[in-house]
């Protein structure tokens, strides 16, 4: 088959890893200069396959909840009887996206920056409160961790600040910590190998539903447009997906997520223990977590602050320094930062859409959220099994555009 792909993203090439492999013509459209250069760029990169109760809603949510709509629509959506089996099924897909990435870091030696091992921080006792939701979720679903108490935390941490302790912490060894757009650039250069296309600078313009599987793309360059037929088209387009959604009538419930992130050079002496984290560490009462990225250190906001310009306010900065001054404050020590904004699209049951689109021949890849890195690999084999017609995976129809 010949296969559009509309987005560049970890999601989309990804995609077009799999149906190249399983040997599909892929072409994929990216409007940027660029893959992995919105959402992708650098997120924290923790690949933990489901929303943890306490970190998955806006820290002032608590305090306004009653008048905030998001807030409203997610708190619906986890009452639901299905809730937890489609976190079940989001469970089996990063399970087999797990074994995808083993296999292709086996046969082809892929080298990207990668830990184990998620911290999950409770500074006082209000917010140790929480932790008991977040293990009985991660109980329920099979996943390994471990609740640790304030002279444990080393034993995850060895380098968390001893003078200002947490009250506990919730640690799962096993999660992998990646750097998410090296990654992305490894997986592409595999599907080029398989045949895969890339169009770059390359914008598609509206999809026409009478005809979703003829893309009409625009290169920023000036040249013409160029009218392409494929027996398929995925849409792997996350946020940029919404307007036109929307235009087509399609009232899901699809939400923009603003997030940013400062990437640092670590300060890292010789001769001296490492000051700075083994693998990702979270603040349970902000939503800061601080990622180890080789020699650079990664801190992402999640619900981040910006100013006009679309750039992370001062103050979101000041936040953001303040986290690792707190938790590894021999780490820092001022070195200038790359900051990076942008947002995820993200649905209130924590959930992703993955499968046909009502129109036929387009189908959706989108919505995944802060679970995108765990995520992507299985979704697109779930996506590739159902274009191919084989037999789906079960508890897929969870996941299908319908359960609105």
């Amino acid at each position: 088959m010949r296969i559009g792909i509309v987005g560049a993203g970890f999601v989309g090439v990804c995609t077009a890893l799999e149906l190249s492999w399983r040997g599909h013509r892929v072409e994929v459209f990216e409007r940027r200069g660029g893959i992995a250069t919105e959402s992708s760029f650098a997120g924290a990169g923790i690949l933990c396959p489901t929303a943890l109760p306490s970190l998955s809603r806006h820290p002032h949510w608590l305090h306004r909840s009653p008048w905030n709509a998001r807030a409203r629509l997610q708190a619906r959506a986890r009452k639901q009887a299905d809730w937890l089996r489609r976190q079940q099924v989001l469970v089996q897909l990063a399970d087999l996206g797990e074994q995808r990435l083993a296999q292709l870091e086996a046969e082809h030696r892929l080298e990207f920056e990668q830990r184990r091992g998620w911290l999950i921080l409770h500074p006082d006792e209000r917010s140790l409160k929480l932790r008991e939701a977040d293990a009985a979720h991660l109980s329920s679903l099979g996943l390994p961790h471990q609740c640790l108490g304030p002279e444990e935390l080393a034993m995850a941490e060895p380098a968390i600040h001893a003078a200002r302790p947490a009250a506990g912490g919730l640690w799962l060894p096993q999660v992998r910590v990646v750097n998410t757009r090296q990654l992305t650039q490894q997986l592409r250069g595999l599907a080029q190998q398989l045949g895969a296309i890339f169009h770059l600078n390359t914008e598609v313009e509206d999809i026409d539903t009478r005809h979703p599987t003829r893309l009409r793309s625009q290169r920023s360059d000036g040249q013409a447009g160029v009218d392409t037929p494929f027996d398929a088209v995925v849409l792997c387009t996350g946020t940029a997906s919404m307007h036109w959604l929307k235009a087509q009538g399609q009232r899901w419930p699809l939400q923009a997520a603003p997030g940013c992130s400062l990437t640092a050079p670590l300060h890292l002496p010789e001769a001296m223990p490492d000051p700075a984290p083994r693998g990702a560490v979270t603040d349970a009462q902000t939503g800061l977590t601080l990622t180890r990225l080789g020699e650079r250190v990664r801190i992402t906001d999640p619900w981040a602050e910006l100013d006009a310009k679309g750039r992370p306010a001062l103050t979101t900065q000041r936040r953001m320094y303040a986290a690792l001054e707190r938790w590894f404050p021999e780490a820092g020590h001022g070195n200038p930062a790359q900051a990076w904004q942008g947002t995820r699209a993200r649905l209130p049951d924590d959930a992703p859409v993955v499968g046909p689109s009502p129109w036929p021949g387009l189908w959706l890849n989108l919505g995944h959220g802060d679970q995108g890195s765990a995520l992507a690999a299985g979704c697109a084999q779930l996506l590739a099994d159902a274009l191919e017609g084989r037999p789906a995976l079960e508890g897929q129809d969870l996941l299908g555009c319908t359960r609105w």
